[in-house]
């Protein structure tokens, strides 16, 4: 060996042994850098808090959270606590929603944002009323809004003012964020003819990841408004991804989920649920770093380090829910006193020249003209064409006159906030869910408990024509409603355009997201795998909303969609 390599050999051997003596001699412990990622998702402009169910202690409470005037409280105390530098506030979209976007165009949620965020990537509800009310918005709006798979450069209202990624430096850790959004934007919103959505996810991840870390970024992080399934699937197929923060299918996280990447990696998904019931605080801990130990060679030895690969080395999630013991904001405060005073009374959506009988006698034991309503309006707002609802989630218990309908009429109809899901089921599954709707009817010679029967899972048809004979067997379930036990012979007749029902075509049916879960005893679509579900995510409300919008003065009648034989019970519920 030449005395030139020995010698650059003893200079390393040299070196390395100068480090752990100085490690040794200053008690070093590697440092690690902490950084905090503070989130909501699915906002839906609830500048006010609200009431929700939620655990306490392992008791489930009914208790106001949320509010604008508390997230803004919640983020300020958490970025004083943490260090504004090391602290970003990433939004997952859907943050527009409802009467108070209808009133201000999403004015108040920016004024929000503007104050705590960092980076926002904007959900479907965003185009709600179209790219150029969005566009205003941001107007008001100094916060990035990111997404890579929205090409704006050709609506004049957006050009320029959602870029496909953006670069944040914390703690000299470079971190590199991109969004997506949910690929059937165009369906479930109005974004127009000028924005192009590219659909494939997983080739716009990949490219995003590669030039985010050609830029130098440390850390790449998916900020996406795809759905927690969608998610798991992006990172199951795309290297590079440390963290996806996720919207759009309202996943309140209590555990991270951690899925391996192709190479092996993994990758971390968080969801904080919607509304802001929670805010969901991510701490990362990013890569080991030399400290300084005082000692003259201090320099020389981070020169060696210098190339070091910065890399998540543990990480933490919290979830804090946003109840009365949050302190309000108070410059927010007046803000949402000042945009609530300003508030337009119930807006008129349409009217109707026929009174809607939604007494619960009705609605959970026949064909009733306002689920015929429903029902229409699943359809039309999905473009399906077979709509079922369950009786129960029809409200009110009274008749709604014929005349105005406002948007607090929809309320009172549906307050329960359920979206619409898209599912796939061959006519033999869907036999079992109309046999689950014609066992919620209670018969004068029935086999079961009356305390049993859930006359709430009646249900509302549209697209199709079905004969029950409530004096045939009903539909039973285990007693932990898990399964079905008996088949149920109830439903004689089932017709879709004429044509009876095959049990073994696949048809494409609009439910309510309640039923879809399996409540109601809806085990048959509780267990459809997630493949044959598409969770649209567009409220029941806004359903009725655009529909009676389009189709005022409406008149809907009862025209022979269910037919009922048989002795019925006495309605006792």
């Amino acid at each position: 060996m030449k005395k030139n390599s020995v010698r650059r050999v003893l200079a390393v051997v040299l070196a390395v042994a100068l480090v752990f003596s100085v490690v040794a001699l200053n008690g070093f412990s590697p440092r690690v850098k902490k950084i905090t990622i503070l989130t909501t998702s699915d906002f839906q402009s609830q500048i006010i808090p609200f009431k929700t169910k939620v655990y306490i202690n392992g008791v489930k409470k009914k208790i106001m959270v949320g509010g604008s005037a508390r997230v803004v409280g919640l983020v300020k105390s958490i970025k004083l606590k943490n260090g504004t530098d090391n602290t970003l506030f990433l939004t997952s979209g859907d943050d527009f929603l409802g009467p108070v976007f209808r009133a201000f165009g999403g004015v108040p949620t920016t004024f929000m944002w503007d104050q705590i965020a960092d980076v926002w990537e904007p959900g479907n509800h965003e185009f709600d009323q179209g790219p150029e009310v969005l566009g205003k918005a941001l107007d008001y709006a100094t916060v990035p809004m990111i997404c890579a798979n929205l090409d704006v450069s050709k609506e004049p209202a957006l050009a320029g003012k959602i870029k496909p990624d953006v670069i944040k430096v914390v703690d000299d850790v470079k971190i590199g964020i991109f969004g997506l959004i949910t690929p059937n934007v165009n369906i479930l919103s109005n974004i127009g003819k000028n924005i192009k959505v590219n659909p494939d996810l997983v080739s716009v991840a990949n490219a995003e990841v590669k030039k985010l870390k050609s830029e130098g970024c440390d850390i790449i992080i998916a900020l996406t408004h795809i759905g927690v399934d969608a998610d798991k699937s992006l990172a199951s197929k795309v290297n590079g991804i440390d963290v996806i923060v996720g919207g759009h299918s309202h996943t309140l996280i209590k555990k991270p989920i951690v899925v391996k990447t192709p190479n092996g990696d993994k990758t971390i998904i968080v969801q904080d649920g919607a509304k802001a019931a929670y805010l969901g605080e991510l701490t990362l801990y990013i890569g080991k770093d030399i400290p300084t130990t005082g000692h003259e060679n201090t320099s020389f030895i981070r020169s060696i380090f210098s190339g070091s690969k910065k890399t998540i080395d543990h990480y933490n999630w919290k979830l804090h829910l946003l109840d009365s013991s949050v302190p309000s904001d108070p410059f927010t405060q007046k803000l949402v006193d000042y945009f609530e005073s300003k508030m337009p009374p119930p807006e008129k959506v349409g009217e109707t020249l026929v009174d809607l009988d939604a007494r619960k006698e009705t609605v959970r034991t026949k064909e009733a003209a306002i689920g015929n309503l429903f029902t229409d309006a699943m359809n039309y707002a999905v473009g399906t064409t077979i709509a079922v609802t369950n009786g129960g989630g029809i409200r009110g218990d009274k008749i709604y006159p014929k005349g105005e309908i406002t948007t607090a009429t929809l309320t009172q109809m549906h307050p329960f906030g359920n979206s619409i899901v898209i599912v796939k089921l061959t006519g033999k599954q869907f036999k079992e869910i109309l046999e689950r709707g014609a066992a919620a009817l209670r018969s004068k010679n029935d086999p079961r408990d009356p305390k049993t029967i859930d006359t709430g899972a009646f249900l509302q048809v549209s697209g199709i024509k079905e004969v029950i004979d409530v004096d045939k067997t009903p539909q039973q379930l285990d007693p932990t409603n898990s399964k079905i036990v008996v088949p149920g012979e109830r439903v004689v007749s089932v017709t879709i355009n004429g044509e009876p029902l095959d049990p073994n075509k696949v048809y494409t049916v609009a439910v309510n997201d309640y039923i879809a879960h399996g409540g109601d005893g809806y085990v048959t679509l509780g267990n459809l795998p997630d493949s044959a579900k598409n969770f649209t995510y567009i409220y029941l409300t806004d359903a009725l909303y655009k529909y009676i919008k389009a189709h005022t003065p409406i008149s809907p009648k009862v025209e022979g969609r269910i037919t009922i034989k048989g002795e019925l019970a006495g309605f006792g519920d």
